[in-house]
């Protein structure tokens, strides 16, 4: 079997940030069992720093997630914040 190979995003402009924290988001809901829809976000930056501001539906709620990371950094350096205490 051949080896497969991750290649790691590098994110130099805020809009490339938008699908990696919606899927982030996303994915820690699924693992605990919840399904969260709806998603809607803005995204700018400031001198070197990308962000996004987002929202997703959960339980009819809506949630805020923050997502940044420094202007040509790799994806593992990314920080994602979910405003919902039910997460832990």
């Amino acid at each position: 079997m051949g080896a497969q190979y991750y290649q790691e995003l590098v994110f130099n402009q805020a809009s490339e940030l938008v699908p990696w924290c919606k899927s982030e988001a996303e994915a820690r809901y699924i693992a605990a069992g919840v399904t969260p829809y709806q998603w809607t976000s803005r995204y700018y930056d400031r001198s070197n720093v990308l962000y996004v501001e987002g929202k997703l539906r959960v339980n009819g709620n809506d949630v805020a997630v923050t997502c940044k990371i420094a202007r040509g950094a790799r994806e593992r350096y990314a920080t994602i914040q979910i405003d919902d205490p039910s997460l832990g």
